[in-house]
């Protein structure tokens, strides 16, 4: 009869030379509390817009209410101003969510199965910038590496990041859909053009503390 050895513990951990990645168990609570914090801005104007229609409806019938707020929409997207500041605003937002789908598609974590923590986000005069702060066992350059996949996953011309001065832990993702100071963009050649070179990108910097507004 053969003898049966019990197994190792790291035996479903590890496999030769691959390691198996596995994510820690975490609470009903606490998954529901992060979706809540990433959809605040959704859920914010979501309760907003109940109120103003309950307030609304308390002043007028449900059809008037409904012009009411028709209009309200029509005349923020005729002007100009406001048509811009809800678009760069709302952009922002969806660039926050991107940016969180790229790192976990890209695995941009530490090895307990943590991403960064996106604390904020907001429109710039060239595209949005999201403020990032690393968790233990991140840094800086593991997002560096993953910029080209950052622009692409945020339908952008290009992303850059820089770390804060007084926390290293804290970056700054920049993602660029605009840029006024340079030429316009050439055509790009053929993944097959054997002249075709992989773009250089500037080593990551530091810039001074920056109030996000």
């Amino acid at each position: 009869m053969r003898n049966r050895t019990a197994p190792h513990p790291d035996r479903f951990a590890r496999s030769e030379q691959f390691e198996v990645f596995t994510r820690p168990q975490r609470s009903r609570p606490a998954r529901l509390l992060g979706l809540a914090i990433r959809l605040r801005a959704e859920i914010s104007a979501a309760v907003v817009l109940l109120l103003v229609w309950r307030w609304l409806t308390e002043l007028m019938p449900a059809w008037a209410a409904g012009l009411v707020l028709a209009g309200l929409a029509g005349t923020v997207a005729a002007i100009p101003h406001s048509r811009g500041y809800v678009y760069r605003r709302a952009l922002a937002v969806l660039t926050r969510h991107r940016l969180r789908a790229v790192f976990v598609e890209r695995r941009v974590m530490n090895w307990s199965g943590n991403l960064p923590v996106l604390l904020w986000s907001r429109p710039t005069p060239v595209g949005e910038r999201v403020w990032v702060l690393l968790r233990a066992g991140i840094n800086g350059g593991d997002i560096e590496r993953n910029l080209d996949h950052v622009a692409s996953g945020c339908l952008a011309r290009d992303a850059r990041i820089s770390v804060a001065r007084s926390m290293t832990a804290l970056v700054l993702v920049d993602v660029v859909r605009r840029d006024p100071l340079t030429a316009p963009i050439p055509a790009p050649r053929r993944a097959t053009d054997p002249q075709t070179a992989p773009a250089v990108r500037p080593p990551l910097h530091v810039v001074p503390d920056q109030k996000g507004a």
